[in-house]
């Protein structure tokens, strides 16, 4: 399980700290977060903090959780400040905002309902600020995750849902066992009894996933490419799928990326002799009507008049037309057979 399984998008705890970024951004505190400011995109989070966090102290009363969790919203102002300094690049840096956030926090006039204490505390341990952290957004994000897999049991839970609800359960035991029944000075355990004043123990350790989403495997093809492209060097490849022809358009290729069949040597025989025997039968027909039937010299004729042999003169042509009438007598057995076909 990885280390940022509480790191879940869209989940009430961050849209809450993404609320603390945005909704009160102090636009007109440019005079205080100056020395922070910077013309570089990637050194901006210390200015943008500055900005933010001067806003919620000045608007600290209109701040707003859900109703359950208001009472707790001074808890979640210091883990949103410490969570967004960890971020903040640089030991020298991190001192700097902390020192000024911690002077402007002693100004506001919230000062006494709401200190930058635990603030301070989780910069001297941040183990445990992490646990707290934990516990107390577990606290948030309860509600949505018992409407989504407890009232409605027959939604599966996603493989990172599963996750947190498990380490979060596993962390709850780990602070049980060492805050139940003494007095700690702990934040975590301060935390663990904060949150069953609105959840129960039972409801808190209860929630599970009934079952849990199974993410299908793709296909082999959809992340190699067809099967013969897996042996085939890249170039090769590339060369194939993006021949063009010569006006331009893309040549053909096989169906689907697939080459057709191999075929042998004495197959190819076969399909030359039976492509050509065709051909040759259709050009013996189209001779003998041509050579022995009036359909030549129709032939002629219309070739002629069309001016295919436009260098003879229209006497020329007329002559040759009389000479070429079919001599009836020279073919007598074939005009016989062949009447039928004689121009009327």
């Amino acid at each position: 399980m990885s280390d940022d399984y509480d790191n879940i998008p869209n989940s009430p705890a961050i849209r809450y700290y993404n609320m603390l970024d945005d909704d009160f951004i102090g636009h007109d505190k440019h005079t205080e977060c100056s020395q922070f400011y910077s013309i570089s995109v990637k050194d901006m989070d210390a200015y943008k903090l500055c900005m933010s966090f001067l806003g919620n102290l000045e608007n600290y009363d209109r701040l707003n959780f859900s109703i359950k969790h208001n009472v707790h919203k001074c808890h979640y102002l210091n883990l949103w400040a410490y969570d967004r300094l960890s971020k903040i690049q640089g030991k020298k840096n991190k001192t700097t905002m902390m020192s000024s956030l911690l002077t402007h926090w002693g100004k506001y006039k919230y000062k006494e309902e709401c200190s930058g204490a635990d603030f301070l505390y989780y910069y001297a341990d941040n183990t445990d600020y992490i646990k707290t952290k934990r516990i107390y957004d577990y606290a948030l994000n309860y509600d949505q995750f018992e409407l989504l897999y407890k009232q409605n049991n027959n939604i599966p839970c996603t493989k990172k849902h599963d996750e947190y609800i498990k380490k979060i359960h596993s962390l709850i035991e780990e602070v049980r066992t060492e805050c139940e029944g003494k007095q700690s000075l702990k934040h975590y355990c301060v935390a663990w009894g904060d949150i069953q004043k609105i959840y129960s123990k039972d409801e808190l350790l209860n929630l599970e996933c009934k079952s849990v989403e199974q993410e299908e495997a793709p296909p082999r093809e959809d992340v190699n490419g067809p099967r013969r492209w897996q042996h085939e060097e890249a170039s090769g490849l590339q060369h194939r799928l993006q021949r063009v022809g010569p006006q331009g358009e893309v040549a053909e290729e096989t169906l689907s990326g697939l080459s057709l069949p191999e075929v042998g040597s004495s197959s190819g025989s076969h399909q030359a002799v039976a492509t050509a025997v065709p051909i040759l039968g259709i050009s013996s027909i189209f001779f003998l009507l041509y050579k022995f039937t009036g359909l030549g010299s129709m032939a002629r004729n219309f070739l002629r008049t069309k001016g295919i042999n436009g260098i003879h003169s229209q006497e020329e042509l007329t002559h040759e037309l009389l000479e070429s009438t079919y001599d009836g007598n020279a073919h007598s057995d074939v005009a016989e057979t062949y009447i039928g076909y004689q121009a009327i």
